[in-house]
């Protein structure tokens, strides 16, 4: 982690230039022929691929900065893939986020308390059509337009050509973002004999309701958040169940002591350094051994507090009310949660996260069965890697999505991108926006501070680092990724670990939650900013377009999710991370701090 001459620490997303107006990178080269950068204060017109959250969210915040955005929709109205279509949808009618309401909402607009628990998905089209008419979006959208043609124009800017009902048209714009998402193209792996298996397979973006498996054997592939959420149902109205996985999974509760897991995700849980106690890298064992000896009576601390809360509240829980049955399934279900873990090749935090325990526990009750990853087909056999097989009547594959952009050129679709957002050729005139995912967290959080920080950078509010910084950052980034999320590493090169995401793109902004800008604020305030949940509200405490008010109201709302010694635990390896970095210099900073930019 290198430094500044001012003595900031550099993010593993951010650049090493001098800090301009707003906490922003912006030095004298970052104009280019490239037109990295808008004009101060000028207004843009802007094609928006996609209306689904990203897209709404893109539509906003350029609006807010000046801008002139017009968003093309394939479908007949706003949700993206969360709306639900039986021909062209990719979700099924049950389904319900794995986030929480009160962490996927937008930071301006806060989600109602029947709608901070996990929405269906129905539930979120209806947040977004509100979230669109208190803004005054719907009049920007044109729907039933699929983009075909995204190219450079003659001179500046980009023409797009889309097809609607009336036929094929070409329009100029200064600026294009992209927010099509990671879940338009369904992946299909190449299995022996799956082209040629006598029975029914479809993608999991292809099942809507129990009735299409009811009376039938049916084998799930994969354990993927749709995976796992499509077993778990399958298993209460299909004559037979089988879940095939390659490797294990991590996997956490959608909910626990009666609330969403994910509000334990805050500032406090990520503020000490992830080598402590979230990643067991090997390359860091001897960080792990100097931080132990370094703080020997205050490790022994930790553990004990580190005891107590499993114990109190994670263990005791389980052997409470219901019958002996139940019981058993609560035990059996935490202990096949930690041998899928066991066996994925990580720790929770180094790879991505299933957050939901319903398809353990259908294993653990026997409504469910486990099998080793697919070897082979054969006519209407499925024989697994450990030489078992199943005959199943329909084979769901739920292997993901392929990240294609058909109307972009293959080259500029792939390349890497300066936070996940901006090719480091082309400047913000070509933006992305929702093409990251982070491994516990929501999505539509990180897409509003990249489509808050776009706007700016095309209304010359802000400002981009040279070229050859963007690339020295994005290879930075794709070293720590794979240090990261190891168990991983090859694989979904899109995840990102959620609270370090948003606070560097906030730094960029100028809306980060800086220690100066928390001491000006009540004691309850400071209190819930950093132990309570981490929500999007808190970057709009200060910086452009701010809401403190609005921000103060939703953060004092949210519950503190960490149990004493739980909180005591977290705050002493904050405390001991901090004074190992003040001690011993760069190579051990704290995950997330305080400081300004």
């Amino acid at each position: 982690m290198t430094t500044l001459a001012s003595g900031r620490r550099l993010g593993p997303f951010e650049i090493n230039a001098k800090l301009g107006e707003g906490g922003m990178g912006v030095p004298a080269d970052a104009r280019d022929s490239h037109g990295l950068c808008g004009e101060r204060g000028s207004s843009k017109r802007v094609a928006v691929i996609g209306a689904g959250p990203s897209g709404l969210v893109a539509v906003k915040e350029l609006l807010d900065e000046g801008h002139r955005p017009t968003s093309f929709e394939r479908a007949r109205g706003i949700g993206g893939v969360f709306r639900f279509d039986e021909e062209d949808g990719v979700v099924w009618e049950s389904c319900r986020l794995t986030s929480s309401g009160l962490l996927t909402a937008f930071s301006d607009f806060p989600v109602g308390a029947q709608r901070a628990g996990h929405m269906t998905a129905g539930e979120y089209v209806g947040y977004l059509e509100e979230y669109s008419a208190a803004f005054g979006l719907a009049g920007r959208a044109r729907f039933g337009c699929e983009v075909e043609t995204v190219r450079r124009a003659e001179g500046d800017g980009w023409r797009v050509i889309w097809r609607e009902a009336g036929g094929r048209h070409e329009e100029r714009f200064d600026a294009v973002v992209v927010c099509s998402g990671l879940h338009q193209h369904p992946h299909r792996p190449r299995i022996e004999g799956l082209e040629s298996f006598a029975g029914e397979t479809m993608h999991g973006s292809r099942y809507r309701r129990p009735e299409q498996v009811a009376g039938r054997r049916v084998l799930v592939v994969g354990a993927g958040e749709s995976g796992a959420d499509i077993a778990a149902e399958l298993s209460r109205h299909a004559a037979e169940t089988v879940l095939s996985l390659r490797r294990g999974v991590a996997v956490q509760p959608r909910t626990m002591f009666g609330q969403p897991k994910d509000l334990q995700i805050s500032r406090l849980l990520n503020s000490p350094a992830e080598w402590i106690f979230q990643t067991r890298h090997p390359a860091d064992d001897r960080k792990r051994t100097a931080y132990r000896w370094l703080f020997l009576p205050f490790v022994a601390l930790d553990k004990l507090l580190q005891l107590t809360y499993r114990y109190f509240w994670e263990y005791l829980p389980l052997l409470r009310g219901g019958d002996r049955r139940e019981i058993l399934s609560n035990l059996r279900t935490r202990e096949l949660t930690m041998q899928l873990l066991a066996e994925s090749g990580g720790t929770l935090n180094e790879q991505f996260g299933t957050k939901t325990d319903d398809f353990v526990r259908a294993i653990a009750d026997g409504r469910c069965r486990q099998a080793p990853g697919v070897d082979r087909f054969e006519e209407r056999r499925v024989v697994f890697s450990d030489g078992s097989d199943f005959s199943p009547d329909l084979v769901i594959l739920c292997t993901g999505f392929e990240t294609r952009m058909p109307f972009l050129d293959e080259a500029t679709a792939a390349a890497p991108r300066f936070l996940h957002a901006i090719h480091p050729e082309i400047g913000p005139s070509l933006a992305f926006v929702g093409f990251l995912r982070p491994a516990f967290g929501a999505i539509p959080p990180l897409a509003e501070l990249q489509a808050r920080w776009v706007a700016r950078l095309l209304s010359g509010a802000a400002a981009l680092p040279p070229r050859t910084e963007m690339e020295a950052a994005i290879a930075r980034w794709q070293r720590r990724r794979a240090h990261t999320f190891r168990a991983v590493r090859d694989r979904l090169d899109y995840l990102v670990d959620h609270a370090v995401a948003c606070d560097e793109l906030a730094a960029r902004i100028g809306c980060k939650p800086t220690r100066r800008v928390l001491r000006g604020e009540s004691r309850e305030i400071r209190r819930k900013a950093v132990a309570g949940p981490f929500v999007a509200a808190q970057y709009r405490l200060t910086g452009p377009h701010a809401k403190p008010e609005l921000a103060r109201r939703i953060l004092s709302a949210g519950p503190v999710m960490h149990p004493w010694p739980d909180r005591a635990n977290l705050y002493l390896r904050w405390f001991l991370s901090r004074t190992m970095y003040r001690l011993l210099g760069d190579e051990y900073p704290p995950k997330l701090d305080l400081e300004e930019g």
